[in-house]
């Protein structure tokens, strides 16, 4: 009974009068009709006819003519697609309605290609490199030296500065101090030798000040200032990104205190604070494709955009998994956040595959049990329906609570078994698990997980600039996914040994061989040792040096303190 527009009341009268008398189905039929249209021409508000003898042979023709809607039981049965009044933006909605049998999604098993290639030993540094390759360093130089121009100050930063740089940046992850100054002071508790004998600290500020990536050149995009750069690694991320059948698109955080429009707050996420992003990432956390979510102007196909934010996020990651080239049938897996109907359905015209938990008020009228019911039942129950066309399967299932899920590549069965905690007995028991719940558990937590990596050592310096997170999160997301492709072929190191080799490979490469000449003390040198009165003593020094009291030359030290003291500020500069 599909058709390009909503029937009439008369069409579903004549068809319901035309069913064969030997049909089972014997649910009762409910027909709402729309209200028929006010007549410009008519003077009266008063309804035209009899209203206490109105049967269904004695209906007005204007009312035949509206559109109607036959109900079964509360589930709509009659049209494939009906159109909807348009919203305050202009655009008409249209909503698909299906029907429902109780059976098993029936799918062909896919067998997956095996077309990876073989494995490569490289170094860590050049992992690395694969994704903050000359293209990137040369748009970071080019950039930053634009804007330090604009500032009448030399442009002069080059490529070996921006390495040792960003080597720099990457040792501030996993050796943090509260101040970036600290790395440089003369104290034995802070000062880092690597990064002092690499670069100067006023060096490093300058870089740091006028790190620039592109100017306000497009005022619709909110992330203008970091879009090329995102756009560049997520290219090389897609390009060096491993070949697999699952992939999960979920949201992450990038940690900020300030103050931008763009700033989110999620109650209950280990970040509350700070910008949100669409991200697609392999089960192991390798991040294919990253996307700063801007309320309305998010960057993604505006083709969704009638399909709402959450469907339109995970058919551009889908875009972009089809733009590859491989054409295979790949497996995203999602949250309720994005999953509906319409996008289950766009999804298989793609010729791929998706998996989601889904909200009961976006399930188009499944008949399913009510969770109340449900969960008077034992633990592991399920109850769930396929589309009359075997396109795709919601289940609801029993687990520490109810909730719902759907899928067009796999079903309930082969069940599997699955251990969980019984508060009432006080043990772990055993429950069935559907296939499709194994295969979400299985494969959603790839982007919590690359979160989870990055947390650890993510880069500690801070900025006063509102896009430095966002820049600083992606240097971080180039280490880990290098270090995500370095574990996929076989590499030994852990996270740890493997950012400590790139950030030491980047340094010792890229340093200025300068000599430093003579630096400051510490203000807290010895500030409290030299005052305990305990074992110092005046010892003569082959060496000229500076008094630490006086900072005149002398020819003595104190023993203890090793630092140069004349006779007559001995005392002085120990009391």
């Amino acid at each position: 009974m599909a058709n390009d527009r909503p029937l009439a009341a008369h069409e579903i009268l004549d068809a319901l009068e035309n069913v064969s008398d030997n049909e089972e189905d014997y649910r009762e039929r409910l027909i709402c009709i729309l209200p028929p249209p006010v007549d410009p021409d008519c003077l009266t508000d008063e309804d035209s006819g009899e209203e206490d003898n109105v049967t269904l042979n004695n209906l007005p023709r204007n009312i035949l003519l509206q559109p109607a809607e036959v109900m079964i039981q509360g589930q709509i049965m009659v049209s494939d697609t009906e159109e909807e009044p348009s919203d305050s933006t202009g655009r008409t909605k249209r909503r698909r309605t299906y029907a429902w049998r109780k059976r098993d999604l029936a799918k062909n098993p896919v067998n997956w290609p095996d077309v990876q290639g073989a494995c490569q030993d490289k170094r860590p540094i050049e992992w690395f490199e694969n994704f903050l390759d000359e293209d990137v360093i040369s748009l970071l130089v080019s950039e930053s030296n634009k804007y330090a121009v604009k500032k009448n100050l030399p442009g002069d930063i080059t490529t070996e500065d921006m390495k040792c740089f960003i080597g720099i940046l990457l040792v501030s992850g996993y050796s943090w101090l509260p101040r970036r100054r600290m790395y440089w002071e003369n104290s034995p508790d802070t000062k880092n030798e690597l990064i002092s004998s690499a670069m100067t600290r006023d060096r490093f500020d300058f870089i740091f000040r006028h790190l620039h990536v592109n100017d306000n050149l497009d005022l619709q995009d909110k992330y203008t200032k970091v879009r090329p750069l995102v756009t560049l690694l997520n290219k090389k991320f897609l390009e060096f990104s491993p070949l697999e059948e699952h992939y999960c698109v979920d949201e992450a955080m990038i940690p900020y205190y300030g103050r931008h429009g763009c700033k989110q707050h999620i109650k209950g996420k280990p970040i509350r604070y700070g910008f949100k992003a669409w991200v697609g990432a392999t089960r192991l956390g390798y991040v294919l494709w990253m996307e700063p979510y801007q309320g309305a102007t998010t960057m993604c196909n505006p083709i969704y955009k009638e399909l709402g934010l959450g469907a339109s996020v995970v058919l551009t990651f889908c875009d972009v998994l089809i733009s590859r080239g491989f054409d295979l049938p790949y497996h995203v897996v999602f949250d309720n956040f994005f999953t509906g109907t319409p996008l289950l359905e766009e999804i298989t015209k793609k010729g791929l595959r998706c998996t989601g938990t889904v909200r009961e008020n976006r399930t188009s009228s499944c008949p399913l049990i009510t969770s109340k019911l449900l969960k008077k039942k034992e633990r592991g129950a399920v109850d769930y329906r396929t589309t009359h066309d075997n396109t795709f399967i919601i289940a609801k299932w029993h687990d520490n609570n109810i909730f719902s899920i759907a899928s067009n590549a796999v079903g309930i069965n082969p069940k599997q078994s699955a251990k969980r905690f019984s508060q009432s007995e006080k043990r772990n028991i055993v429950i069935e698990e559907p296939h499709m719940v194994s295969i979400y558990n299985k494969y959603m937590g790839g982007v919590d997980r690359s979160d989870e990596n990055i947390s650890h050592y993510r880069i500690g310096i801070r900025g006063k600039k509102w896009y430095m997170p966002l820049l600083t999160h992606m240097i971080d997301l180039a280490e880990h996914n290098a270090w995500q492709l370095y574990k996929i072929n076989h590499g030994k190191l852990d996270h740890l040994g493997f950012r400590r080799r790139v950030a030491i490979a980047l340094i010792e490469s890229n340093r200025k061989n300068a000599k430093r000449g003579p630096s400051r003390p510490s203000h807290h040198e010895h500030a409290d040792s030299r005052k305990d009165q305990m074992n110092h003593l005046v010892i003569p020094q082959s060496k000229q040096t500076r008094c630490r009291q006086c900072h005149k030359k002398c020819l003595t030290r104190c023993k203890k303190c090793d630092v140069g003291v004349c006779v007559k500020c001995f005392e002085t500069y120990h009391s």
